[in-house]
């Protein structure tokens, strides 16, 4: 009943490696970011072909393929032309994995979201346009130094834009470090939008943010769980998280085992 994925990059940039850490925890889909310390999006398609092998080889799925569409300043024009291609390169590698949706952004922060929405909705229409010739739906992954961080400021933004084309790929950490309540808060504004999650846990000590093991932050990952069981979303780990004098590979496996936890409380209970 759910379906989970693990970013590759939040375990090595070895992507066989990570492949074979995936298989041994059991999580069934991986999605793609950075390999080999290249973005996906820059890779040849020599080696696309390569991921696809590798794949078919230790039977999982791709879940997503990440690009950084939008994460720029809304006033640089050259950058703006750049991301566009980003984004047809992303859609391209999507549709070769049999994906219907790849992630965008809302470029960098720069001042309240009031003072520019109007000029992100303008500078979203190329992309709604290219993304509807596809037949590929822009996920908006809420992101804390972007424009829109928050459920909120997603609904605002959904509202404004008016796009079957535009869903959400829902993040709550990324929301809590926005200071808002991730779930329900958050996540109740923008539900019925939602095609993906990532998956990091955080809390604040000492005054300060820091990331935490799934399970052991103060998002209520229990809730959450619970609120999309039976909806089909793919849930993805982007843990964040690295042990003391550990690796990432490590805080992946601690935020893996807390994950599994979670879930089979919650499916013992249905």
């Amino acid at each position: 009943m759910l379906n989970i994925s693990i970013i590759s990059d939040e375990i090595s940039q070895d992507f066989e490696h990570a492949l074979k850490v995936i298989k041994e925890l059991g999580a069934n889909y991986v999605e793609l970011r950075t390999l080999w310390n290249r973005y996906v999006v820059e890779l040849s398609n020599s080696q696309i072909h390569e991921i696809k092998n590798l794949i078919d080889r230790y039977e999982v799925r791709v879940s997503h393929v990440c690009s950084p569409t939008f994460k720029i300043y809304i006033d640089d024009e050259k950058g703006y032309r750049e991301h566009l291609s980003i984004l047809k390169k992303a859609i391209e590698i999507s549709k070769f994995f049999d994906l219907g949706y790849t992630r965008i952004f809302t470029f960098w922060w720069q001042g309240s979201l009031d003072l520019y929405i109007d000029r992100i909705v303008e500078k979203f229409q190329p992309a709604i346009e290219l993304a509807e010739k596809e037949g590929i739906y822009l996920i908006v992954e809420n992101e804390n130094s972007c424009f829109i961080g928050t459920g909120t400021e997603l609904q605002q933004f959904l509202n404004k834009l008016k796009s079957k084309w535009v869903k959400v790929l829902w993040d709550p950490g990324n929301t809590f470090f926005a200071r808002e309540t991730p779930y329900p808060y958050g996540y109740n504004k923008i539900k019925d939008y939602v095609l993906y999650i990532h998956l990091k846990d955080a809390a604040v000590e000492n005054g300060r943010f820091v990331f935490k093991p799934i399970g052991k932050g103060m998002i209520d990952y229990e809730g959450q769980l619970r609120d999309v069981v039976n909806k089909g979303i793919i849930l993805s780990l982007e843990t964040h998280y690295v042990p003391p004098s550990g690796s990432k590979e490590e805080g992946t496996r601690e935020s893996y085992a807390g994950l599994v936890k979670i879930i089979k409380k919650i499916l013992g209970e249905i």
